[in-house]
């Protein structure tokens, strides 16, 4: 009879574990702002940076994913405030590396630069040679308007230089479509130089300069908050790219995005 009760309660209990509910996957929030070709989800391929991600997160099962699109300051807003964010789109330097968990680079970009309105006169003087430029005297033309996306990293060369007392007129712009924002207004004059990268000069109105000193290739990687929870998902892309060699894909990815002629204008001026 003891015996009987006994298997009885064994038995109760592996048929009350058995219908516990299993644990839900933890979401991650991969957070993006729009930055054709790197990222536009209405285009078909939707950018280099949104195919990366899949690349990722279709070996990440053990996750739920969402991916949400907002402006490029709510991403390090939302990464301070640990709310399980990670991105793809914030590049590393020291002050964002005490509140972001970063991963290593995904692959080398090429370098932020210069947009301006083609052969306007006004820029043509500090053209160093054909797609080079000279930042520093454009930053100390005080008839000069500039247009950036605020807080946003664009290498060393760059941000230093902004960090300096300068003469040109800046224009800082903080919403969601940002980067279409400032090429519109450099359409209709109301700047003259936009800092962007080189696939944003997309057509015949628009000429991209890299910066004279600032050629160092740009590094994405995995960054999401500085906890345990970003740690974790940091260290499971690592060993990922590890595993299934996936730098490589990352690097055929990007290059599908730019043209021949643009990668040889890039190693002529190195």
């Amino acid at each position: 009879m003891r015996v009987c009760t006994f298997l009885l309660i064994i038995l109760s209990f592996y048929s009350a574990w058995a219908q516990a509910p299993a644990k839900a996957p933890q979401t991650i929030y991969w957070l993006f702002f729009d930055l054709p070709p790197a990222v536009d989800f209405r285009a078909s391929p939707p950018g280099y940076m949104v195919e990366i991600h899949q690349l990722l997160t279709a070996r990440m099962p053990e996750y739920k994913h969402q991916v949400v699109e907002v402006p490029f300051l709510r991403i390090l807003q939302q990464l301070k405030k640990k709310m399980k964010v990670c991105s793809l789109m914030v590049l590393k330097n020291p002050e964002r590396a005490k509140f972001i968990e970063f991963g290593t680079p995904l692959l080398q970009g090429y370098p932020a630069g210069v947009i301006t309105r083609k052969d306007d006169p006004k820029i043509s003087k500090y053209v160093v040679k054909p797609g080079l430029i000279d930042f520093d005297r454009i930053l100390k033309d005080e008839s000069l308007t500039l247009g950036l996306v605020a807080e946003r990293f664009y290498g060393k060369k760059i941000n230093s230089s902004l960090a300096k007392k300068n003469e040109v007129k800046l224009v800082e712009k903080k919403s969601l479509n940002v980067d279409h924002e400032l090429k519109a207004l450099l359409g209709l004059g109301r700047i003259d130089v936009y800092l962007g990268y080189p696939f944003e000069a997309d057509n015949d109105k628009f000429t991209f300069y890299f910066v004279k000193e600032g050629l160092e290739v740009l590094d994405p990687r995995v960054g999401c908050e500085k906890s345990e929870f970003g740690k974790e998902v940091v260290a499971k892309t690592e060993s990922l790219r590890k595993e299934f060699k996936l730098d490589a894909e990352f690097i055929k990815v990007y290059n599908r995005y730019y043209s021949p002629d643009a990668q040889k204008k890039y190693k002529s001026l190195q």
